[in-house]
This record gives C-alpha cells, sequence and structure tokens, in this order.
C-alpha cells in the first residue's frame, strides 16, 4: 500500500464544471476527516472555492496552486516535474497530459464524447468541426490508455468504453458521484445577488453553455408553456458574461442570467427555483438532478442513461430534442394534485440522501488511490 505522503491529488486542470464540484467536495472531505497527509495540486478557482468553504489547506502535506489548460500542460514544465516526483498521482478528471507516466496514474473519466462520438450535437456539426472533435477525443482517449487505473461514475459509462474499444486490459472501477455535503450544511451556503420578482412559475438550472446542454432549446419550451398551455414559467441560467452576450433575442428574452455561482452558491440557487431543467443530451454524470432532489425541488430532465441510472423513477422524464415533450413533462407535474407534487418532491428527497454520500465517495478514492 503506497504511503499518503508519496501521493498526489491532481486537480490543477480542472477550471469549471461539475469537474470542479467533484474536487472541491474531495478535498473538502479530506480536511473534514482530517485526512491531511497528502499532497495536493489544484486550480486557482478550486483553492479560491476551497478558501470560500474555509478549508485548511496548508495543512496538508504539500498544496500548490497551478493552472494546466489541456493539452497545454505538456509544455509546463513545472507541472510535469511535479507530476513525476510522487509515487502515484490521481488525476480527479483527465485525461493526465504527460510526456511520462507517473509510476502509478489513477484518473477519472468524464468524457462522454469518447463513450458516444456520434451523438445528436455532433451531427449537427459540419464537416471540419466533425474531424477536429474527432481527433482531439482520440488524442484524449490515448492519454486516458495510459493509465494503471480508470474511476468512472456510472454503469453506463464502464459498458460503453468496453463496447467501444473492448480494452479488457484497461483497469476500470465505478464510483458513483454525489452532491457535495455543503448542501446539507445550511451554515456553509453563501448569499446571492438576485431578487427574482417574476411573477409565475420559475425553472433553472446550473450549466455552462456547451452545445451538448442543449440551452437553446428552453426560449422555445417556454413558448409552448405559454401560448399552449398558458402558463407563465420564467428560467434562470449561471452562463459567463460572454456566453450570455452570444445568445440571441429570443433567449435573452425568454430567460435569465445570474452569471456564474460557487459551489457553496448552488443551494441557494436551487431556492429560487419551483423546479430543475435538464435537457443535456450527453454526459457521463452530472450532479445537477441529484443536487435538485436535495434541495426539494421536481426535476424535469432527459431521458438518458445518465440520468436514470443515477436517478430511477423520481425524475420528470422528456425528450430532449422535442421542445413539445418537455413542456408538456412540466405542465403534467405542475397540474397534477397538490398531494402528488409534494409527495413525488418527498420520495426524491428520500432517494438522494441515500444514494449521494460525499464521505463514502471520498473514502473510496482514498482506498483506491493507496492500493493502486
Amino acid at each position: 500500500m503506497t504511503p499518503i505522503n508519496s501521493i498526489l491529488i491532481n486537480a490543477s486542470n480542472l477550471h469549471s464544471g461539475g469537474g470542479v464540484q467533484v474536487a472541491v467536495s474531495f478535498i473538502y472531505e479530506l480536511n473534514r476527516m482530517n485526512e491531511y497527509g497528502f499532497n495536493v495540486l489544484v486550480s486557482s478557482v478550486i483553492h479560491k472555492e476551497l478558501v470560500n468553504l474555509g478549508v485548511c489547506t496548508n495543512c496538508f502535506n504539500s498544496f500548490v496552486v497551478l493552472d494546466a489548460r489541456g493539452i497545454k500542460a505538456l509544455f509546463n514544465s513545472k507541472l510535469q516535474k511535479m507530476l513525476l516526483s510522487y509515487r502515484t498521482v490521481f488525476t480527479v478528471f483527465g485525461p493526465l497530459y504527460s510526456w511520462k507516466k507517473p509510476d502509478k496514474s489513477i484518473v477519472g473519466f468524464a468524457q462522454p464524447w469518447i463513450v458516444y462520438p456520434h451523438n445528436e450535437v455532433y451531427d449537427n456539426f459540419g464537416y471540419f468541426k466533425k474531424l477536429k472533435i474527432t481527433m482531439k477525443y482520440f488524442l484524449q482517449w490515448l492519454f486516458y490508455q495510459n493509465s494503471d487505473q480508470l474511476i468512472v461514475e456510472l454503469d453506463h459509462v464502464m459498458d460503453g468504453l468496453y463496447k467501444r474499444f473492448s480494452v479488457q486490459d484497461l483497469k476500470m472501477l465505478v464510483v458513483n458521484n454525489c452532491v457535495s455535503s455543503i448542501f446539507l450544511n445550511k451554515n456553509k451556503w453563501s448569499n446571492l445577488n438576485y431578487k427574482n420578482c417574476k411573477s409565475g412559475l420559475t425553472l433553472g438550472i446550473v450549466s455552462r453553455d456547451y452545445p451538448h446542454k442543449n440551452l437553446n432549446i428552453l426560449p422555445s419550451v417556454l413558448r409552448i408553456l405559454k401560448e399552449k398551455y398558458r402558463l407563465e414559467v420564467g428560467c434562470l441560467v449561471t452562463l459567463t458574461e460572454q456566453e450570455w452576450l452570444s445568445k440571441d433575442d429570443e433567449f435573452r428574452k425568454y430567460i435569465d442570467n445570474i452569471g456564474p455561482i460557487t459551489v457553496a452558491q448552488c443551494p441557494l440557487f436551487y431556492s429560487l427555483l419551483d423546479g430543475v431543467i435538464f435537457p443535456s443530451v450527453l454526459e457521463c454524470f452530472s450532479a445537477t438532478p441529484i443536487e435538485a432532489m436535495i434541495m426539494r425541488k421536481p426535476v424535469f430532465a432527459s431521458d438518458r442513461l445518465f440520468v436514470r441510472q443515477a436517478c430511477g423513477d423520481f425524475v420528470n422524464y422528456f425528450n430532449p430534442i422535442s421542445s413539445e415533450s418537455i413542456a408538456n413533462s412540466v405542465y403534467s407535474y405542475f397540474t397534477a394534485h397538490n398531494a402528488h407534487q409534494s409527495r413525488f418532491v418527498e420520495s426524491a428527497y428520500d432517494y438522494a440522501l441515500k444514494y449521494s454520500d460525499p464521505s463514502k465517495r471520498a473514502n473510496k478514492y482514498i482506498d483506491i488511490v493507496k492500493d493502486v
């Protein structure tokens, strides 16, 4: 078993999205469990989140802030030197870009484009865009294969990789993702500078504007709810200023943007909503539906394996490429009897509490990196 002072936890390549949430949650749990013997390498974004949560970063054996960005990491001499100075490197989510593999390399895998290359988003791209994407993820897969152990978040990911690549010799383990324990500790929640003054219902989603998130379908959904079902529904998103300005007039007519939020602000974001809408067409896993359940909010989500395997029957499912299907899902729920709504939300909450355990996830990570 590897002594923990020779193990590096590497999250220097994570700057946005669910990967940041997982890394912050994991290191936060290490702090809670007094597991300080590890060496920790994080991006500036993760460092800021940890400081806001009051994590004692200088209690670890070593703690370094360094930003690695994609394949450019291969030319970051400081990073490359650090990676090779430890016996075991656990990259929370890869790929790990390194010219020479560390003695033992454990890498988290969460790249759905590699598992499902020909998806609805890909089909809408032109020839050169498709070629660029194919080359990008082929290169990533080469680096993923350089790992001694891959950690995936749901069974469909492992099954998909085995089916596509027949990688029977590549070791993979499933460690279910979950929400941060911050959601259950109100003392760690941070305020939002937003007041929803609109009448009617409010849906929302925590997300960047990646093509596979399918956010552009939202205005047509809200329009159908208003014109066909006479249901006034608003929607909140958390886009960057650049992403927001790139949206067309119709999107900005129907949708409100509060800007990017931190992990500690997520609970209060959900508290603003009457429901969470999740129209993504491509994921390995997303914590968004589970987070919504923990916050006792109904979830309207894509009928895809990455939702069903995590959420079971505790989600209002729809076809994510059909505005009518999404609108019908929302309308059907909010016009149901109040008793049904209450039972649905409480059942989902109970399920999420049992499913989601960040301490267990942290301990599984620790056991894997020690044993490998």
